[in-house]
């Protein structure tokens, strides 16, 4: 598994350092309806975001950073998966069981439902505690340069 490190878990942004790159930047300009426009948005869709009614993927791009969903480890505080690693200890597990069948039992959800789980059409939810994994949190990663790209 390729979980994050306690160090590498360090350039994730949690919400609330997130806040306040987004106060910042929308105190720079003055107010978020000068940041929109700045930025091509909507004035709602910033007041939104700012307000912490929903995040809103181009007000995290316009801030310069990119959202993304990890999986606390449990009993490594400060560890966190990416949906990847995720994958791949549920496809171990249904391995190692030898059929979905009895893994979805040992989950207790159907074995349709768990086939959906593994193609990513339903959340990882009903499988993360047997797997050793929390509750998804939101973090956010700051954008690479752009560099030279045309």
């Amino acid at each position: 598994m390729n979980s994050f490190s306690k160090k590498e878990a360090k350039k994730l942004l949690d919400g609330n350092a997130f806040c306040r790159e987004m106060n910042t930047a929308i105190s720079k300009v003055g107010s978020a309806a000068a940041f929109a426009r700045l930025h091509g948005l909507k004035p709602q869709t910033v007041r939104d975001c700012w307000d912490l009614k929903s995040i809103n993927p181009d007000v995290v791009a316009a801030l310069g950073f990119i959202q993304v969903i990890r999986y606390p480890v449990s009993g490594q505080t400060g560890v966190f998966a990416t949906a990847k690693d995720v994958q791949e200890k549920l496809n171990n597990f249904i391995r190692q069981h030898k059929t979905q069948r009895i893994a979805a039992g040992i989950f207790g959800i159907h074995e349709t439902h768990l086939s959906n789980i593994q193609n990513g059409l339903r959340g990882f939810s009903p499988v993360l505690t047997i797997l050793g994994f929390g509750p998804p949190a939101m973090f956010y990663i700051k954008r690479a340069a752009d560099h030279g790209a045309s």
